[in-house]
């Protein structure tokens, strides 16, 4: 299978075999039209099945006979592809690119103070935030890429909005404040935009075939299962608050399906928030009612002569001894009682 775009091209296939056949293919095209591979930019991406073991070698893939460099990722159209099929390494060079983002415009925009925060706010949705949500459409994401990027997206606002630590302020009330949603419902929104444009392609197009495609054979390992990006999908019209079984039906109207997927996310948005602040009521509330554990009782001996009161035992013998010395040598008697 052949994936062009413009002048940058990728083939993928199933087995070494066939990937070195489509290249050999794609190179012998590429000569007959004067055209040259740059063999430097040229890499090889072997992405095992999760069952295989860590020992399987790396596909040997040549052009003219020179081999081509095995790497464990490389960018394409903007995203990074890694060998592993997971997106922590995107995840990453999104937080990358859009710090990179921030920082070129941190002077003359954000730090400027002849602009209104709201035209800054503006600026940060136009520039920084497509570069940090490139391609999240595609995103399978966990909780540990979503905290990641919700806590750069608090970053930033407060720069923004000229908030320090000091000011405690709520995560809530600083996007009350830029009036903007939290990356979390941003990100389940594009998705189920991009679901519905997927949906309404026809059954030819690559896309939409991947969504509905099946594996035929294997089967998924016991135990804890690797996110699909379908139980995303799924995920996402469950808390934006959209039919299960008539999604599909509402998905092939364009204008109504951008509007349920608007106002879901809104609602999406909103429970995120009231969650929020329940979590911190509850926090404080347990803070403010915790009881403190009483002391244990100090046990204490009295002194019968004086009114030292003595911590223990032997420091009441000591204490009666100096009596004893002082007054000639008369005994004395001790007492235990305990206050």
């Amino acid at each position: 299978m052949e994936l062009q775009y413009a002048d940058d091209n990728a083939l993928v296939a199933l087995w070494e075999e066939d990937l070195q056949g489509i290249l050999s293919a794609f190179v012998k095209a590429s000569k007959q039209l004067g055209l040259a591979i740059n063999i430097k930019k040229t890499q090889i991406l072997h992405q095992p099945p999760p069952t295989s073991s860590t020992s399987v070698l790396p596909p040997n893939i040549s052009i003219d006979n020179i081999r081509l460099e095995n790497v464990d990722y490389f960018p394409y159209l903007g995203s990074l592809l890694s060998s592993k099929a997971v997106i922590d390494d995107e995840i990453h060079h999104r937080l990358s690119c859009a710090s990179g983002t921030f920082s070129r415009l941190r002077k003359r925009v954000f730090e400027n103070r002849d602009l209104q925060a709201k035209t800054k706010i503006l600026v940060y949705k136009a520039v920084v935030l497509p570069t940090l949500l490139y391609g999240s459409e595609a995103w399978t994401t966990y909780s540990r890429h979503l905290k990641a990027l919700e806590a750069y997206h608090q970053r930033s606002l407060r720069k923004i909005l000229r908030i320090s630590w000091e000011d405690r302020r709520t995560n809530t009330s600083v996007l009350e404040e830029a009036d903007i949603p939290t990356i979390t419902a941003t990100i389940a929104q594009n998705q189920l935009r991009w679901t519905g444009h997927v949906i309404r392609m026809p059954d030819s197009r690559l896309p939409k075939q991947v969504l509905y495609s099946q594996l035929v054979k294997g089967k998924r390992a016991p135990g804890g299962q690797k996110k699909r990006y379908k139980d995303n999908i799924k995920t996402n019209l469950k808390k934006c608050h959209i039919d299960l079984k008539a999604w599909e039906d509402m998905a092939t109207d364009k204008a109504t399906w951008r509007n349920l997927v608007r106002e879901g996310a809104a609602l999406y948005n909103d429970d995120l928030c009231h969650a929020a602040q329940d979590k911190r009521r509850l926090r404080k509330e347990r803070a403010t009612t915790k009881q403190v554990q009483p002391k244990p009782p100090t046990t204490t001996f009295p002194c019968p002569h004086c009114t030292r009161i003595i911590g223990s035992r032997i420091g009441l013998y000591a204490h009666l001894k100096t009596h004893k010395d002082q007054e000639g040598g008369q005994s004395y008697s001790t007492t235990s009682d305990r206050r």
